[in-house]
């Protein structure tokens, strides 16, 4: 079961599926093949690149002293440059109040600059801000199109919450044959909710054909994973003979973690 939250701000909750349509915006913080000097240096002559490399070092605390503002001060400015994973990660701080005070229009404001070079995670984050109202008008239809957007360039995030909206008609055309198609590629990338998503779909054939062998592997994956509602549901095939074979001892695991992890 999944929860989603309707414009007058109540939650409904749907059978089957999981993952609730959620993107808080995080800082990139890719890993910086060179040292802090050589960075700073570069950064210094006004290299766009090594401005943000230098930001990622002060936000991860890597190699420098662990400091918030100065990684804003230079994400702002690859982000002035146009440098989009930037203007996305000074999006993400002004998002959070990390490093710069809590400012949504600003948030928003950097994420359609990246998003207007396409780059996935501000599309992504743009789109939930219109699904959510957050900033800027509620507008399920353009939040759908940018998350969409962000689903065919790669975000495997996007690609799950497009899935959800897909399966339930938010923003689009109801169409369950699309909702699994996402729901695959997310799994396939690695993301736990769409895995179990994906599983779920199988399990009972809801929209695609039923394959109970391929449900209960990606069931398992998600499981293996330490997603709460893919513990809790694969304890209880186990419990009680649901595709696979009673086992009560590995149910009694499952359950156990599941409780553990809030499942």
């Amino acid at each position: 079961m999944y929860w989603l939250r309707l414009r007058n701000g109540l939650f409904l909750s749907v059978l089957m599926l999981s993952g609730l349509v959620d993107a808080a915006p995080r800082v990139s913080t890719n890993k910086v093949d060179a040292s802090p000097r050589q960075i700073r240096q570069a950064a210094m002559t006004g290299a766009a690149d090594a401005q943000y490399n230098l930001g990622v070092l002060y936000y991860n605390g890597d190699g420098v002293v662990r400091n918030r503002i100065k990684a804003a001060e230079w994400f702002s400015l690859a982000a002035r440059q146009g440098l989009a994973r930037a203007q996305y990660n000074l999006g993400a701080l002004y998002a959070s109040g990390n490093g710069v005070p809590r400012d949504i229009d600003l948030a928003n404001s950097w994420f359609r600059a990246a998003s207007d070079q396409d780059y996935p995670p501000a599309l992504y984050a743009l789109g939930m801000a219109y699904y959510e109202g957050n900033g800027v008008p509620l507008d399920s239809n353009r939040a759908a199109v940018l998350v969409l957007k962000a689903a065919q360039l790669g975000s495997s995030s996007a690609q799950n919450n497009i899935g959800i909206m897909y399966d339930q008609g938010v923003g689009v055309k109801r169409n369950k044959r699309k909702a699994a198609e996402w729901f695959e590629k997310a799994a396939d990338s690695g993301v736990s909710e769409a895995q179990f998503n994906f599983a779920q779909m199988l399990l009972v054939g809801d929209g695609i054909r039923k394959n109970t062998a391929k449900g209960l592997a990606y069931m398992t994956e998600s499981a293996n994973r330490g997603y709460p509602k893919a513990l809790r549901r694969l304890g209880e095939m186990y419990l009680n003979g649901d595709f696979v074979e009673v086992d009560v001892n590995r149910a009694r695991d499952l359950l156990s973690k599941a409780a553990a992890s809030g499942g």
